[in-house]
């Protein structure tokens, strides 16, 4: 896709209430959770998420299906806050991989149907021409 239409299928996306509800969702998940299991999993005995940027780092990697392992939770309410970010994210972050997906293929229908109905105009314009020219030349 060249610039102009990528312009054009991300201000559509933009534009779009449901991707900006869905968008947001994600947002507010990731930030929430990953904020919130900071003080569930801190002073535990093993733990690895330790700060607010160690939090915000996990709930991003799990909702994005990354799981680098690098952080994880230890406690049950912080690997149950893990399964809803997991859950969560693979719905939400493939809806948003899905929407995007339809929005630039119905950009690809509308740029052909474009295309085609200018080409037809185009023919049409020379029928027209060919018919007057037809004409002229049965009239001599």
């Amino acid at each position: 896709m060249k610039n102009g239409h990528v312009r054009e299928v991300a201000g559509k996306l933009v534009r779009s209430n449901r991707f900006r509800k869905l968008l947001g969702l994600l947002l507010v998940l990731m930030v929430v959770l990953g904020l919130v299991i900071v003080p569930v999993e801190a002073g535990q005995t093993g733990a690895r998420i330790l700060d607010y940027e160690d939090g915000l780092w996990f709930a991003i990697t799990t909702v994005t299906g990354v799981g680098y392992g690098d952080m994880y939770p230890v406690t049950t309410l912080g690997r149950m806050m893990a399964i809803i970010l997991e859950v969560g994210g693979v719905l939400l972050f493939g809806s948003l991989v899905a929407f995007v997906s339809v929005e630039i293929l119905r950009y690809q229908e509308d740029f052909n149907m474009r295309r085609l109905l200018e080409r037809q105009d185009a023919l049409n314009i020379k029928l027209d021409e060919l018919k007057k020219h037809l004409d002229y030349l049965v009239r001599k």
